[in-house]
């Protein structure tokens, strides 16, 4: 499955997938593995976290699709999404939006 794909998938279906990308670091592991396996799931989910927005302003997904992604329902970041699509609606740059929104997120 490409990243593309995953960032379309419910959380569950994502989180099934990214375990069988790249295992869950565990105590077992020695620091080296478990360094490289711990940065590997950030660096994938940080690609993810961006593809999703992109699928928002491709309409791929709904507000309340990547909401429940990135948090569960979150109706406060459902009222986020939907002035990330307004800036979009409203002819404000995509990457700028893009890069505002992954931003903000990484602070929340």
């Amino acid at each position: 499955m490409t990243l593309e794909e995953l960032a379309l998938c419910t959380r569950e279906e994502f989180e099934k997938e990214l375990n069988k990308l790249c295992p869950n670091p565990t105590d077992n592991m020695n620091p080296g593995e478990y360094d490289t396996a711990f940065n590997e799931r950030v660096r994938i989910r940080e690609s993810i976290k961006r593809l999703r927005i992109e699928a928002l302003l491709d309409g791929k997904l709904t507000v309340d699709q990547i909401a429940d992604q990135e948090r569960d329902g979150d109706e406060d970041l459902r009222g986020f999404f939907e002035k990330v699509l307004e800036k979009f609606k409203e002819g404000k740059g995509r990457s700028e939006i893009i890069e505002e929104t992954v931003n903000i997120l990484e602070l929340i």
